[in-house]
């Protein structure tokens, strides 16, 4: 009993107290009043009655342990009729007397010991509330601590290793031949590294304490502590080393390459959502119709954002795309030839090719071409050495031959496309004013809808005025 209470004291945060406690030959006094009886005689046990003699309530201390750093305290309560109740055990004063603790602890906190006595009002008011069975949350905690633990033991002893004394980790004992990392020492902290020289884990520690803190390469902090064994000596310990290995194995981390395969499967995991949230199309079915009007029907691929992949994974032509302005000028298929052979064909923007991707069920068309009305663009594209002006644009709608279209990852960047010219209208952030000068020109062949649009009649960043416009020059030509 009293080393779990000088190990409570030292956790504890200590709260200060007005009145001074004592207890003589089972007499409990306030401030020198006397206000109760308690009969200690069996250990753990306090039996509390009135200075007549009247039974009040018995208290009995109980703990249990999960491991060498997790314990439970508590005080099981038991009424006159027999009523049973649990609280949690805390330390409110500074004391070695484990009388004294629960005396405060009753007495501040529940209002039970008073400089009146025992308030049996407050009795019968503590033990009818209801109150969680703190021994039932213990005992299943502990249980799946102990359970946890015995799996530990039985991964440790499926790979039984060794740590040799310059450090190198042995799987099958002292006489195994099975290298599968290394342990070092510096600064207070013992590092595991595996075959591939990646860190498997740190812990820390000091001379003074047993508690050591580990850090593992996925992230996961724990804690372990086996006494003087985890108590860092300044050098190389092989006895600690072991300690740690083992505390790793018993955690699923393997050593020999499983970091790398790990990294390779978690890359693997973040390319995968990267792609599902990105707008570009990989390996959706669809078909590409070239500059000739010769359809190829397959396996659709179009880059039109950077998205970072194992050079390892990459397929060419298809992935190796990330490069200074290629973003959108090129779309691949895979197909079956006439003799059905598969083979992949890469397309060009500039070459005014269409293409069709289906994407969740519903079919997408793309356009490639060049375009006007985006002279920064195009100085910006030279400053890359990019000269290449052209780009697929998702066609949003249609009226006959002609096409409003939006450039994939630029939601507020269209594009207008007019059967009688080769090249778009792009109409992006700029000035309303400037834009619309810009575009009557380039439609002045229908004067009407030219000087409407000169005139600034249509907020040409709204899409619906671009259906407008498209509209009326398919009625104007």
């Amino acid at each position: 009993m009293k080393k779990i209470i000088l190990i409570a004291l030292l956790a504890l945060p200590i709260l200060s107290f007005a009145q001074k406690i004592k207890v003589k030959k089972g007499i409990v006094t306030f401030d020198g009043k006397e206000v109760a009886k308690v009969d200690t005689e069996l250990r753990d046990n306090y039996l509390f009655s009135t200075l007549s003699g009247e039974k009040a309530f018995d208290v009995v201390f109980k703990g249990m342990s999960a491991s060498t750093t997790e314990g439970f305290q508590w005080l099981e309560l038991t009424a006159v009729d027999g009523t049973k109740t649990e609280i949690p055990y805390e330390v409110l004063m500074t004391s070695f007397s484990p009388t004294k603790l629960i005396i405060k602890l009753l007495s501040a906190k529940y209002k039970l010991i008073t400089t009146d006595g025992i308030d049996m009002k407050a009795v019968d008011a503590f033990f009818a509330e209801e109150r969680e069975v703190l021994s039932h949350t213990y005992a299943k905690t502990v249980i799946a601590a102990k359970n946890d633990q015995a799996e530990r033991d039985a991964k440790i002893g499926q790979y039984n290793p060794f740590v040799k004394d310059d450090g190198t980790i042995l799987f099958g004992g002292a006489t195994g031949t099975k290298i599968m990392g290394r342990v070092s020492y510096g600064n207070n902290s013992y590092n595991v590294t595996d075959l591939d020289g990646i860190l498997i884990g740190t812990a820390t520690g000091c001379s003074t304490c047993t508690t050591v803190k580990a850090k593992t390469f996925t992230d996961e902090d724990f804690e372990f502590d086996h006494g003087s064994r985890t108590m860092m000596t300044g050098r190389f310990s092989r006895s600690f080393a072991q300690i740690f290995v083992e505390e790793l194995l018993g955690r699923d981390y393997k050593l020999g390459h499983e970091a790398k395969a790990y990294k390779a499967r978690l890359h693997n995991e973040k390319v995968k959502v990267a792609k599902e949230n990105s707008i570009n199309l990989y390996g959706v079915p669809g078909y590409v119709i070239d500059e000739d009007g010769t359809k190829y029907t397959g396996t659709i691929y179009a880059i039109f954002e950077e998205l970072q992949l194992d050079p390892m994974q990459q397929e060419s032509d298809l992935y190796d795309m990330n490069t200074i302005d290629k973003y959108g000028k090129f779309v691949s298929i895979k197909y079956n030839n006439d003799k059905g052979r598969l083979r992949t064909k890469r397309f060009a923007a500039r070459n005014n090719i269409m293409f069709a991707a289906t994407v969740d069920g519903e079919e997408q068309m793309f356009y490639g071409m060049k375009t006007k009305g985006n002279a920064l663009k195009k100085l910006s594209n030279a400053g890359n050495l990019g000269f290449d002006n052209s780009y697929f644009y998702k066609i949003e709608y249609n009226k006959g031959e002609h096409k409003v279209l939006s450039k994939p990852g630029e939601p507020e960047t269209y594009v207008l496309k007019f059967a009688d010219n080769k090249v778009g209208f792009m109409i992006d952030d700029r000035k309303n004013e400037k834009v619309s000068n810009a575009l009557a020109k380039f439609i002045k062949s229908c004067k009407s809808l030219s000087e409407d649009i000169n005139n600034q009649e249509f907020d040409l960043s709204n899409f619906e005025n671009l259906k407008v416009i498209v509209d009326e020059y398919s009625a104007c030509n």
